[in-house]
């Protein structure tokens, strides 16, 4: 398997043609329109200055220090910021974390603890999952070599389209099935929104309400890892707080689509999150100083949350997507080269599949490159043999398009001509 990730931004950027001997032409600067990228390229002084300027603004005088745990919201800024969250998402707290990967463990870790399997006394130290669970893809199982656990993993892959694409997030009755038939003690149930491998598909609401009731009728905590909350919301039309009323726990990521350097959260009841800062101590995560951090995570959930200054909302994001999907899709040979994932976007985020070989689409990438100035995509990955898309539908490559404000500022027209140029290359139109 091949992926193929090129340094293109809406910045000026060397020219990188392959085929390309010349070397004035290599060095040459122009400006690139990546139509893939959705965050602005920032160099890593320009991100630093920004932060300088926000503490500067805010009148912070003092780093917070081992994560401020004894200060409150008006003696310290991290304290603040966690209290500011905790009220948009309708929770009683929040605990400030490094990463994602942290957050999750710490909440699984907490749930197990305190629920008990019956009679027994002991630790319930399974949860159950969607198979494209970050948790089971992208963590080396650090639910298991960490922290002890057992994932239960639900598939859907079985009830994918004809065409070996589409398959659908997690519903009720997928829950339903396995919680009847698995004999594992279950702590925690975790409901990813939206489901990132799954092109931002979203459980559907009342399926959301109902997983909840089941997870109480079982005595199971549900944890939803939100790391795309902002999408999420965006995507069901609904406040931040009422995506999050069904759940006992909730990650949230900055980095992701606010585009922060770093940084999560850990939201829920005051209880849970006084335990998750003293397992944050623990796994070594409340560092001398977070500021950084926090104050980038800060900054951005100020301007695209809170609505600080003008931005992009998720909404928008949305609605752009949706209508540069219907005009390719129309105005295009798309259909006869590749697919949508979801065909009609759930979030601000769709996968796109292609029948073409992997090499084809880097070389047909770049000469739009070279004769429009724009890239289609900046990432791309080889799909191998084995999976699904392959065998059943013929797809060769697929890329990750989510629309933010870096691409969001590029125009419909820009997206459909580059469109309609690689699809004409690729059927030899």
């Amino acid at each position: 398997m091949r992926f193929h990730v090129s340094l293109i931004s809406v910045s000026a950027l060397a020219s990188s043609t392959s085929n390309s001997n010349n070397k004035h032409e290599l060095q040459e600067m122009r400006q690139t329109l990546d139509l893939q990228s959705q965050h602005f390229h920032r160099k890593p002084h320009e991100a630093m200055a920004s932060i300088a300027a926000f503490c500067k603004n805010l009148r912070m005088e003092e780093f917070d220090v081992y994560g401020d745990f004894s200060k409150d919201g008006e003696s310290s800024f991290l304290r603040k910021f966690e209290g500011q969250v905790a009220t948009k998402f309708g929770k009683e707290d929040a605990v400030f974390m490094p990463s994602g990967v942290m957050a999750q463990n710490i909440a699984l870790l907490i749930h197990s603890r305190n629920m008990r399997d019956g009679d027994k006394g002991i630790c319930k130290m399974s949860f159950a999952c969607h198979d494209s669970s970050h948790l089971l893809l992208w963590e080396e199982n650090s639910y298991s070599e960490l922290i002890g656990m057992n994932a239960v993993v639900i598939d859907t892959s079985s009830k994918a389209s004809a065409s070996g694409i589409g398959v659908p997030p997690i519903m009720l009755g997928d829950v339903e099935s396995t919680l009847s038939t698995t004999t594992e003690p279950l702590s925690t149930f975790i409901l990813e929104l939206p489901h990132r491998e799954l092109g931002g598909k979203l459980t559907p609401w009342a399926d959301v309400l109902g997983i909840g009731e089941l997870c109480k009728k079982r005595d199971i905590r549900y944890h939803c890892d939100g790391a795309r909350i902002f999408e999420a919301a965006a995507g069901y039309g609904m406040a931040l707080k009422d995506v999050a009323e069904p759940f006992d726990s909730i990650y949230i990521s900055f980095y992701k689509g606010l585009g922060a350097i770093s940084g999560a959260m850990l939201i829920g009841k005051k209880e849970f999150c006084d335990e998750a800062r003293i397992w944050l101590r623990r796994f070594g995560g409340n560092l001398y100083t977070l500021l950084p951090y926090f104050m980038s995570s800060y900054m951005r959930f100020e301007r695209y949350v809170l609505g600080v200054g003008e931005s992009m909302s998720f909404d928008e994001r949305l609605g752009k997507l949706r209508c540069l999907a219907t005009r390719i899709s129309e105005e295009t040979k798309f259909s006869s080269i590749a697919s949508f994932d979801p065909a009609t976007p759930e979030t601000n985020m769709i996968h796109v599949y292609l029948k073409l070989p992997f090499d084809d689409c880097i070389k047909k990438r770049d000469k739009i490159i070279e004769s429009m100035g724009v890239s289609i995509f900046s990432r791309i990955k080889e799909i191998d043999d084995s999976e699904q898309s392959y065998r059943i539908g013929g797809y060769r490559a697929k890329f990750e398009w989510t629309i933010g404000e870096a691409n969001g500022s590029i125009s419909n027209d820009t997206f459909v001509r580059a469109w309609e140029m690689f699809c004409k290359e690729s059927t030899n139109v």
